[in-house]
């Protein structure tokens, strides 16, 4: 028995067995997809994790502490900047009594006493980390002369009137601190210079770390809950003019593109469902087929997101949107199968009969016709891309499942006694179109070849170019509120651009040192040549036990009883309270007793206060495992080219320092080689695969010559439409060239299968090219959707893969068959 025949006995006489199996498989899916589905919102996923500049985005993402930072911003107008400086204070204090705020940051910490107290209580441990040289140098301060030589002049200078002695007095009377500072201060001046109150003053910016227990999306929906609660009453108290609260960061980004992911699926696919409803409806007028046929597509998507979460462990925001493609996609099986069923009924079948006719005539095109959309997607594994990997096997899984229920479940949703179409005035067009066609094939072979050609040139012609976007607004997500807060920010603050970073691990804390000054040192150089603008480094904070242990030696030459009577006497014979002077003291005695071997070297992190506000330039350094730091350097130029990358590549690492670029700009730049491969080499190894597929399955070579001058015009006029449409190419969109390879070439295997088989052409191929007219529209409205989604990637990847759709279905239609019409031996 054919499998046709089995499977239309089965459809006809075993429909409860045919339902039971149906709701087990439904009932299997729903209580995997419960007990462990999980949704991924980590935009980085979106781009191919090969790269090392990639994986510097995603280590600094997830291991780095500043990840848990939000930034507020108060926007007022011009006339209110007064009031703003007035109510600043007040919504920091507000800001700090938040119960998911940690600390907060609303000015420079050298600007308040505790900052300066902060600074002063680490001093102890830079001081040690200093070079020996340099270490030597700075405790002979402590020599009793210089004790008085410095108090002495520090005094005269009071005394002439300047307000500078008085200051150095209170943070440094002994002119230890501020040389254990410089390298400090030195190395972050980059980062200490970004001001937090724009030039116009009609922006105030303040930085909150909150205590989130995780960068989970939904940890990140609860916490911005709690923060949008706080927005809405943080304008207490001010009754000027508008007063703007902007929040912005990665919990603010993650909750909203998980938000985001939930919104794309529900609207991408009911505008899918409703688009694709619409034209299977307008083609054959039943109701109960275009249930089932939504049925069978929604099963489809269930089996295959089950089986994507089994194989994956949670999906991507990406590959959520494989719904709305498979709707388009498979219902062309749906369209090809029951308008051949109603094909055969209209020649006289019997139901049963009908059924194995549909599937045995038409099985085989839908095969080949899954395998080729199922390569095509399944290539986006060699994108090297987790969210288009994972979205090209969603998909391939779906189709060939949509391929099985349209050749089987679906007919438990057709009627054996059914009335027929009063009047299918759509198969009426087509047919009077193919006896048109087949009987006088040129002109339209003419006026399509002339249409189609001009096109391909177009859109082959280096004039007009198409633009090629590689910035990280084509990735960012639109219409959410934290990048519209960020692009505020980012246009009032006069920020420099975005710095390249530079990931360095280490062993140990001795190791780690050894690697930053190597870098330091190489980056001066740089920087004096003038290729590169400045750099920030957390050199001075990566203590050397070496160096420590060696200026601990060198601290029992100090006379510290000594210096301490010196100070007394000093400070009496000035006229300086001694009260004013005790951390001079306590400086003293801590450091005299760092000259017991047993005593424990100090370290910074220990002794910094957990709310300091310091801890913020430190967390942009130091990864959560303190051997795990980043630096910065601004480049003289913004990086927009691949070419700019590679100098970097080549200029910033140090010999024996292993070390990760990355950084936004950086990695986009550095990822221009890797898009255009995938649209050159991947797109051309789809285009063999396809030409090869059609060889073997066609066998006539003028038919095969038909079909590649098809595909190519497709393309050709996608391009075409593409540059004339300004619609720019990016990162991701790109890969919708090998997309429409897969996808176009099957519309052409419907119709010359049917052409090579058929003993009556206009009727076979009349039955056949009106699915093939339905199922390209439905293919171009599941792409299509995809325009509704807020992921600007899946936006750009819809739109592009339905404009090329759109013209393979009309290079087949207008161009394919009139061909083989025309050039069809004589017989």
């Amino acid at each position: 028995m054919r499998i046709s025949d089995f499977i239309a006995r089965t459809i006809t006489q075993r429909r409860a067995l045919v339902w039971c199996g149906v709701a087990v498989l439904t009932a299997a899916c729903i209580a995997i997809l419960v007990s462990s589905l999980q949704l991924d919102s980590e935009i980085f996923n979106v781009l191919p994790g090969k790269f090392s500049s990639v994986q510097g985005l995603k280590i600094y993402d997830r291991d780095f502490e500043q990840t848990r930072e939000l930034t507020f911003a108060l926007q007022c107008e011009p006339n209110d900047v007064e009031k703003l400086e007035e109510f600043a204070p007040v919504f920091a204090e507000r800001l700090r009594q938040q119960p998911w705020c940690t600390r907060v940051l609303a000015g420079s910490p050298m600007s308040t006493p505790d900052g300066i107290r902060d600074l002063q209580s680490i001093a102890i441990p830079l001081l040690l980390n200093l070079e020996p040289n340099a270490f030597r140098e700075t405790i002979s301060v402590l020599q009793p002369e210089k004790i008085r030589d410095r108090l002495h002049r520090l005094r005269q200078q009071i005394e002439a009137g300047s307000p500078r002695p008085e200051f150095e007095l209170s943070f440094d009377p002994l002119g230890l601190i501020a040389p254990a500072l410089k390298p400090f201060a030195e190395s972050t001046i980059i980062e200490q210079e970004q001001p937090l109150t724009s030039p116009d003053r009609t922006m105030r910016v303040f930085l909150a770390e909150t205590n989130q227990q995780s960068l989970s999306a939904f940890e990140c929906q609860r916490l911005m809950r709690e923060v949008n609660s706080f927005r809405a009453i943080a304008a207490e108290g001010w009754n000027d003019g508008p007063l703007q609260v902007l929040v912005t960061g990665r919990s603010a980004f993650a909750s909203e593109i998980s938000l985001s992911m939930h919104y794309d699926v529900v609207v991408t696919l009911a505008g899918s469902v409703l688009l694709v409803g619409t034209i299977f409806f307008v083609g054959f007028r039943r109701w109960l087929p275009l249930l089932g046929m939504a049925l069978c597509l929604l099963l489809s998507c269930l089996v295959a997101l089950t089986l994507g979460q089994l194989l994956f462990g949670r999906l991507s925001m990406i590959s959520v949107g494989f719904c709305a493609i498979l709707v388009g996609l498979g219902v062309d099986f749906a369209i090809l199968t029951i308008g051949r069923y109603h094909q055969a009924r209209s020649d006289g079948e019997a139901h049963r009969q009908a059924i194995a006719t549909s599937i045995a005539k038409l099985g085989r095109a839908v095969f080949f016709g899954a395998l080729t959309t199922a390569v095509g997607f399944l290539a986006l594994v060699l994108s090297g891309s987790m969210a288009f990997s994972e979205l090209g096997v969603l998909i391939a899984i779906g189709i060939f499942v949509a391929g099985l229920f349209m050749c089987s479940i679906l007919f438990l949703f057709v009627r054996e006694r059914q009335a027929a179409i009063p009047h299918d005035w759509l198969f009426e067009s087509v047919r009077k179109y193919v006896r048109w066609t087949v009987q006088r094939p040129m002109p339209m072979l003419i006026f399509s070849s002339v249409v189609l050609l001009v096109l391909t040139a177009i859109g082959f012609s280096p004039i007009p170019p198409i633009h090629f976007e590689a910035s990280a607004r084509s990735l960012q997500p639109k219409n959410i509120s934290a990048s519209q807060a960020l692009e505020k920010i980012m246009h009032t603050m006069p920020v420099r651009w975005e710095p390249v970073l530079a990931i360095v691990r280490a062993e140990n804390p001795q190791e780690l040192h050894d690697y930053w000054q190597k870098i330091v040192a190489h980056w001066r150089e740089l920087q004096a040549a003038g290729k590169i603008k400045g750099f920030s480094t957390p050199a001075a904070l990566c203590l050397s036990p070496d160096w420590m242990e060696t200026n601990r030696r060198q601290l029992s030459t100090i006379n510290f009883p000594a210096a301490r009577e010196t100070l007394e006497q000093t400070l009496d014979a000035e006229g300086f309270s001694r009260d004013s002077f005790a951390p001079a003291f306590t400086l003293l005695d801590d450091l005299q007793r760092l000259t017991n071997p047993n005593e424990p070297l100090p370290n910074w992190r220990d002794q910094l206060p957990k709310s300091s506000s310091w801890w913020f330039l430190v967390d942009r350094y130091f990864g959560n495992d303190p051997t795990l730091t980043t630096g910065f350097v601004t480049t003289n130029q913004p990086i927009l080219a691949h070419t700019q990358s590679k100098d970097l590549e080549r200029e910033l690492p140090v010999a024996g320092v292993p070390m990760i670029l990355s950084g936004w700009s950086y990695a986009l730049a550095d990822l221009l080689p890797w898009s255009h491969h995938q649209l050159l080499i991947i797109s051309a190894l789809m285009a063999i695969f396809d030409i090869s597929l059609l060889a073997l399955l066609y066998r006539n070579f003028r038919l095969w010559m038909i079909q590649v001058v098809t595909l190519a015009f497709g393309v050709g006029a996608m391009i075409a439409s593409m540059k004339l449409l300004n619609i720019n190419l990016n990162l991701l969109n790109v890969l919708s060239f090998r997309l429409v390879l897969a996808i176009g070439v099957d519309y052409g295997i419907y119709v010359v299968l049917v052409w090579q088989k058929t003993r009556e052409i206009e009727h076979d191929v009349a039955g056949v090219l009106k699915p093939v007219l339905l199922a390209g529209l439905t293919a171009v409205s599941g792409f299509g959707s995809l325009a509704l989604a807020q992921n600007p990637a899946l936006t750009g990847l819809g739109i592009a893969c339905a404009i090329g759709i759109f013209w393979s279905l009309i290079a087949t239609i207008f161009f394919a068959l009139p061909a083989i019409a025309a050039t069809r031996p004589k017989t």
